[in-house]
């Protein structure tokens, strides 16, 4: 199946989005060396769309290029991570309005069975794709709210975020709650209680705020050291 739905895709875009997925779900962990000549022969492809997928990444914040040298998967930057979250929580809450005034059974009922599946992925730690549904998730409120382009936007601007919130889930302290927000979520839209729903997409998204020293305790190696404001006294 999955060669199926690579028949569509160019090569650079193919070699991208896995080089992404492995970035992503820690299968290729932050400060990892990455040759352009080891990763074309592993993809039997030619090292330009390897190196033109080096530079997407890039953009995303996902990789460190050092020309003549060496390209490494980045570091976790947590000032970045809490501006992708800062970014993701303006987006969704400007789109929540409108979703909820379009909300249909059939949403609901879409929300419901994601909110099945996240649990099935909890039952066999399945955790980057309990991530992917919790994507699924709130991708629709952007769908159904007619703003497709904003999730595009934090979808590619997410991945320091994204890592976070794998870490975090790998670390057992949030699982459950994610998933009881969820369904309070769909509870209050069913009920038709916006002031209540904001409020639980607010907690949702804040989430991980405090979570800080745990990660650093617990992965230490996956994160960029932290700097001094230089305009900090």
């Amino acid at each position: 199946m999955a060669r199926n739905a690579d028949k569509g895709l160019s090569v650079q875009e193919r070699v991208y989005l896995s080089l992404r997925k492995k970035i992503m779900d820690f299968s290729m962990l932050p400060g990892t060396v990455m040759s352009a000549n080891e990763i074309s022969g592993m993809m039997q492809v030619s090292r330009t769309p390897v190196r033109e997928a080096f530079v997407r990444l890039e953009r995303e914040g996902l990789v460190n290029i050092v020309p003549q040298s060496e390209t490494t998967v980045s570091r976790i930057d947590l000032k970045r991570a809490w501006q992708e979250q800062f970014l993701r929580e303006s987006l969704e809450l400007a789109a929540l309005e409108r979703f909820f005034q379009k909300c249909s059974r059939e949403h609901l009922a879409k929300l419901r069975k994601i909110i099945q599946v996240q649990h099935e992925k909890l039952m066999i730690a399945d955790y980057a794709a309990f991530i992917d549904f919790d994507d699924a998730f709130h991708r629709l409120i952007f769908i159904v709210s007619e703003q497709p382009l904003c999730w595009e936007i934090i979808e590619s601007m997410s991945g320091h975020y994204r890592r976070i919130r794998l870490l975090t889930l790998w670390s057992g302290e949030l699982n459950a709650n994610v998933v009881a927000q969820h369904e309070e979520l769909v509870d209050e839209i069913e009920k038709g209680d916006f002031p209540k729903v904001k409020l639980i997409i607010e907690n949702h998204l804040r989430k991980l705020y405090g979570e800080e020293e745990m990660l650093l305790r617990n992965y230490p190696d996956y994160f960029k050291p932290s700097e001094r404001d230089p305009l900090e006294i």
